[in-house]
């Protein structure tokens, strides 16, 4: 049998101030950014999300993706969330922002995970996306108090708000 990997890094070139994950086909309407969305820094629809990188313009960033049997945190985290990822058809999982994109190649099956985002800072702003396979139970919430608004425990709204 194959190795596969479990994690994997893309340089990603961001703007527009988003980040998408999605494991479907692009659909203007799931790209639409409401007032809560905006106040939350997240877009959630089955399969389909959009984050908030925070810093302004276009720039180069690491994006560091994982599959993992549990989370850990990264010690450099300005900001951390959890949302459900549902992964419709892995052949179209792919990371993107305006400028770039790249497929995942970690070994998601089709289903829900946990989707763990975090933006950190050490010598340069990196991000860290976590995917933990949780079932059906993952509550889409902030897991730390952060600078942009962020309050640990507190829901995010899912879908068009």
């Amino acid at each position: 049998m194959q190795h596969m990997k479990l994690t994997q890094e893309v340089d990603l070139t961001i703007s527009h101030h988003q980040i998408q994950v999605r494991s479907r086909d692009f659909d203007e309407e799931l790209c639409q950014w409401g007032e809560i969305n905006i106040k939350q820094g997240a877009v959630i629809h089955p399969g389909y999300l959009t984050f908030d990188p925070i810093p302004d313009d276009a720039f180069g960033a690491w994006v560091k993706l994982a599959l993992k049997e549990t989370f850990t945190e990264d010690p450099n985290t300005e900001r951390r969330m959890v949302v459900p990822f549902d992964v419709l058809d892995p052949g179209k999982l792919e990371l993107l922002s305006v400028m770039s994109n790249a497929v995942i190649k970690l070994p998601l099956e089709e289903g829900r995970y946990a989707l763990y985002f975090e933006i950190c800072e050490d010598e340069e702003v990196y991000y860290r996306l976590t995917f933990v396979r949780e079932g059906e139970d993952v509550r889409a919430r902030f897991l730390m108090d952060d600078e942009w608004g962020g309050r640990a425990g507190e829901a995010l709204a899912e879908g068009y708000c």
